[in-house]
């Protein structure tokens, strides 16, 4: 009888092991993308934190991968203000040792910083800025529709309440990945710039409708005059001269020409504005 029952608990014991495996590797299979969310990424790196913390999401690449911001990056409650309406509360911000930019639904993006200090900003934070490339491969699969944008949209056609709107107001402007208002709301800066109408020593096309792409999604190819659907009706501005900041996405009053291939190759690195804003990867 002894024996009946050992043998008993014993496949029992092995039975609800070969539950639990199977159970993890469905869901470690279903949160192929962001493992952190996955019952097994917590086991493995702990309930809250996984390859990203709960405020980034993270892109797989075939390089590993990387995380980013969720949301438009957006000063913290020890910064002296919160929201920024002028390039000297950015300074006044970043003089301030325990200032840093977070990751938050509900908030005002962080803007009137210039590229150069988005990247310190981002640097006090423990991250940095995202390259062009992260950023495009962190917005794909961002919803953006032409006409019609409703309060669950991108904000591209000042659709939402307020200019800038709150972070994470439209429900529908999500990428595949998770990371929201990557489309809209504010142009958002990342590392790389032109030097007189060169990227990477290629020459750019002239401003505007953009035809092709490169993998990095970097526009090759443009036409001034005639949209293209395939691109969503995107557009790329651009000056040919000087050295030029990299913005990409568009802002609230872009309509159509916003977009996840849309980009902004036209302010100085140092120049700070109302409609663009930035977020961080690490």
């Amino acid at each position: 009888m002894k024996k009946i029952i050992l043998k008993a608990v014993k496949g029992l014991v092995i039975g609800v092991i070969a539950i639990i495996l199977v159970t993890l590797g469905i869901d470690a299979s279903d949160n192929f993308d962001n493992l952190s969310d996955s019952i097994l990424g917590r086991l493995l790196f702990g309930e809250e934190d996984g390859p990203c913390p709960k405020d980034m999401v993270f892109i797989p690449t075939e390089n590993g991968g990387f995380c980013i911001d969720k949301f438009e990056a957006t000063p913290a409650d020890t910064c002296p203000y919160f929201d920024v309406t002028d390039q000297e509360k950015t300074r006044e911000n970043l003089n301030v040792g325990s200032c840093k930019p977070i990751s938050e639904v509900g908030a005002k993006p962080w803007r009137f910083i210039s590229q150069s200090q988005a990247a310190v900003a981002c640097a006090k934070a423990g991250k940095r800025l995202p390259t062009d490339e992260e950023w495009y491969l962190a917005s794909l699969g961002t919803p953006d529709p032409n006409t019609d944008w409703g309060k669950e949209n991108c904000h591209v056609n000042k659709n939402w309440d307020g200019q800038p709107g709150q972070t994470g107001s439209g429900e529908y402007c999500v990428s595949s990945y998770g990371a929201y208002d990557m489309v809209g709301n504010v142009w958002e800066w990342v590392k790389g710039e032109i030097v007189d109408g060169k990227f990477s020593k290629r020459q750019m096309p002239e401003s505007g409708y953009i035809k092709a792409i490169d993998s990095r999604g970097i526009p090759t190819q443009t036409n001034e005059k005639e949209p293209d659907v395939n691109f969503n009706n995107d557009f790329l501005w651009i000056k040919s001269s000087g050295v030029r900041g990299m913005a990409r996405g568009g802002y609230w009053d872009n309509k159509e020409n916003a977009g996840v291939y849309a980009m902004y190759l036209v302010s100085p690195t140092s120049f700070a504005g109302k409609g663009i804003g930035f977020r961080c990867a690490r």
